[in-house]
């Protein structure tokens, strides 16, 4: 069995992942209008979708092979982001003004758009398929979040799979995608598409934590931001699931976050994140890979999700009884 518990990545894998696309990806940039390609040259990235790509293709054969697929998922990822933004307002992507603060919703529009088209024309018609189904669930998760939005029931189950769908898909795709490429068979593509679904949910629970906790310097948005505008996210589900009724009255964003903590919320949320973790890591010692690029896989998947944690500011209350790993597992083919 190859050894893949490491706290951090061996090598600096996003500037390795980074160096890799960069000659196809500004290719792709040069084809643009000038007013495009200034949006999506200002929106910043930190690579780890291509550098998941080509991760799992360096697991089972060889990375070089899988530098188209980690193009195209870079440039969807990116396209989903910059839509992100948009939809949720955000002010600050990447520790700077986001592309439709910058450049205003029609821009910010334009070259989301442009981003995917470039993201298709990498890819051959079946690996399309595979990036179209991932963009698809993500579409889906907004309509659903939507929806849910508009109810006063919260139900755990509900959100967790709104969450996977918004920010499982891309990540899972991504692994899916650069597995093949290397000429995975099909259950080491199997398991590396689950570890990058895991890793891509238990981002999305320490995205959210620090969402509220983290502050400027570490999220690059003020502290207690997501309570600030009254958002469900998961920390604050969890503490509504748990009896808590976060927004009750019109107490101010640091009282909130008290209530969320209290409730266990955050605390959840940091459980949850390893628990899932941990499902990844044990795909990605199914899949059966190179020891070099498993504890870079590993390291990556740390870096990115529960590392994370002990950058936010406060210390977390005690956690509640539901399970979020245990919920997911009845939607996560054996």
């Amino acid at each position: 069995m190859t050894s893949i518990d490491v706290v951090a990545p061996p090598r600096a894998v996003l500037a390795w992942s980074r160096a890799m696309i960069d000659a196809p990806l500004k290719a792709a940039f040069a084809t643009l209008p000038d007013e495009t390609r200034e949006v999506v040259e200002y929106h910043r990235s930190d690579f780890s979708t291509a550098a998941l790509a080509l991760l799992a293709a360096d697991a089972v054969g060889d990375a070089i092979p899988a530098i188209r697929v980690a193009t195209a998922v870079e440039l969807a990822h990116q396209h989903e982001q910059l839509h992100a933004d948009l939809m949720t307002r955000a002010l600050s992507r990447g520790h700077q003004p986001s592309a439709w603060v910058e450049f205003g919703d029609d821009r910010a529009v334009s070259a989301a758009d442009a981003l995917i088209s470039l993201a298709f024309a990498q890819l051959t018609r079946p690996e399309v398929m595979i990036l179209n189904a991932a963009l698809l669930s993500v579409v889906d998760g907004y309509v659903q979040e939507a929806e849910m939005d508009e109810r006063d029931d919260v139900d755990i189950a509900e959100y967790l799979g709104v969450a996977a769908a918004k920010h499982s898909a891309l990540t899972a795709c991504a692994c899916e995608l650069g597995a093949l490429a290397a000429g995975a068979v099909r259950s080491q593509a199997v398991h590396l598409r689950e570890f990058g679904d895991d890793v891509g949910l238990a981002r999305q629970h320490v995205d959210d934590v620090l969402a509220i906790w983290g502050g400027a310097p570490v999220s690059g948005r003020p502290l207690y931001d997501d309570l600030a505008h009254r958002r469900r996210t998961l920390p604050v589900v969890a503490a509504i699931n748990a009896g808590t009724d976060v927004y009750a009255t019109d107490a101010e964003p640091r009282e909130l976050a008290l209530r969320v903590e209290r409730a266990g919320g955050r605390r959840w949320c940091e459980q949850q994140a390893e628990l899932l973790l941990a499902r990844a890591l044990n795909h990605l010692r199914q899949a059966g890979p190179r020891a070099r690029a498993a504890e870079d896989l590993s390291g990556l998947a740390r870096e990115i999700t529960t590392a994370r944690c002990a950058q936010a500011r406060t210390p977390a209350p005690a956690v509640p009884s539901q399970s979020t790993a245990a919920s997911r597992e009845d939607r996560t083919p054996s």
